[in-house]
């Protein structure tokens, strides 16, 4: 069924759809790293009853949850398509929205860990985990407050990547625009295996290896490679409703129903684990965008959990690994149920609890500079 967005666009998949996937991702994400690397964690692997294909089911599923990475990329793209449709792209005020959005959590989180978590016992895979709030460099700091370096916290490489994806926007939008979905497609398929596979190639011939040191190099062609044609496939999908359409064909061919579409997230699952790996998440995101949706329109109570999760998705994305690493008075709270299930849902409980607190916290702030700034006014013109 197609929406009409805010800005007059029709869409089939709409903004709070987006949310929603979002939310899906985040989900994803937090199981992804307290369930794949029981080395990072106090008290190492959580318990689970159950194994799948040989693997430990948290391993299983686990692993499968980095497929939120291209879902946020895929995302960022069909959103901010969307988003400039009928205005001029403006590269600045994405980039200062998302850096404030970063910054609300470095400015609280970061003192944070340098005042209460400098000195822990060691736990985990290394000092990297445990004493990584040890020593403070103003190098660093600056650093990290940047987003060049993510030091302070592993999992915050995202930023930069995401920067990346962002810069790059203008050229594939001009690319794309007015072109038939089999030619975008190609595109994307093309600019895909060069950025996944060829480019990254390059940096380890011999004659070029100082290519490998190149930072520009690295955080393009290796870092953000393997993602980036999800942002840029999600350019695709909304320039020409690559959504609404796979929906409609989807339909006519009767396999959107709620077992089918469980069918598909599974079948999915196990194609990325043990098949064709990463290679094609260009195709499944879209799949899983689509059967998501349908399957959700019969599970209001989910949707509307993953709905708030996909309200807060930033914030928990940034909070989510003090909790799940780094701060381990907070570890300890996660994992105390030792059972993998119950301390993920502890894990998400946390971390949205934080990020609504942490949304309060600056929406305070904001009120009392307003009121600082009035008073400093009112003293100034009665002089």
């Amino acid at each position: 069924m197609k929406k009409l967005e805010q800005n007059g666009t029709i869409t089939a998949f709409s903004r709070e759809d987006t949310k929603v996937m979002k939310g899906i991702a985040v989900f994803l994400m937090l199981m992804h790293h307290l369930w794949t690397f029981p080395n990072r964690i106090y008290g190492g692997e959580l318990l689970f009853r159950f194994w799948i294909f040989g693997q430990h089911a948290t391993v299983f599923f686990g692993y499968f949850g980095i497929v939120c990475v291209p879902i946020f990329f895929f995302l960022g793209g069909y959103g901010t398509y969307l988003g400039q449709k009928g205005k001029r792209y403006d590269l600045i005020d994405k980039l200062k929205k998302l850096y404030i959005s970063y910054w609300k959590v470095f400015l609280v989180f970061i003192p944070i860990a340098f005042l209460f978590f400098a000195h822990q016992p060691a736990y985990g895979e290394g000092p990297e985990i445990y004493a990584c709030y040890s020593k403070f460099t103003w190098h660093e700091l600056l650093s990290n407050f940047l987003g060049l370096s993510s030091s302070f916290n592993r999992e915050w490489w995202f930023l930069a990547s995401y920067v990346t994806a962002l810069i790059t926007f203008p050229v594939v939008h001009a690319a794309v625009q007015n072109k038939s979905l089999h030619t975008n497609l190609l595109f994307v398929v093309i600019a895909s295996i060069l950025m996944a596979n060829i480019f990254p190639a390059i940096g380890r011939i011999d004659e070029l290896g100082g290519l490998s040191n190149n930072y520009l190099y690295t955080r393009f062609f290796c870092q953000v490679s393997p993602f980036i044609s999800c942002f840029w496939m999600g350019i695709v999908a909304a320039e020409n409703d690559l959504l609404g359409r796979l929906r409609t064909a989807m339909d006519k061919a009767g396999v959107l129903n709620p077992l089918i579409d469980l069918a598909i997230w599974f079948g999915i699952i196990y194609v990325r684990q043990y098949v064709a790996g990463a290679t094609l998440d260009i195709f499944y995101i879209p799949v899983l965008c689509v059967v998501s949706q349908n399957l959700l329109c019969h599970l209001r109570r989910t949707r509307t959990f993953f709905l708030k999760l996909g309200l807060e998705s930033t914030n928990m994305w940034l909070i989510h690994s003090f909790f799940c690493y780094y701060f381990l008075a907070v570890v300890k709270l996660v994992v105390a149920p030792k059972w993998a299930i119950p301390s993920l849902f502890m894990l998400i409980a946390l971390t949205y609890l934080a990020s609504v607190l942490l949304t309060w916290f600056w929406k305070e702030m904001s009120i009392l500079l307003q009121k600082v700034r009035t008073i400093a006014f009112q003293k100034e013109t009665a002089r």
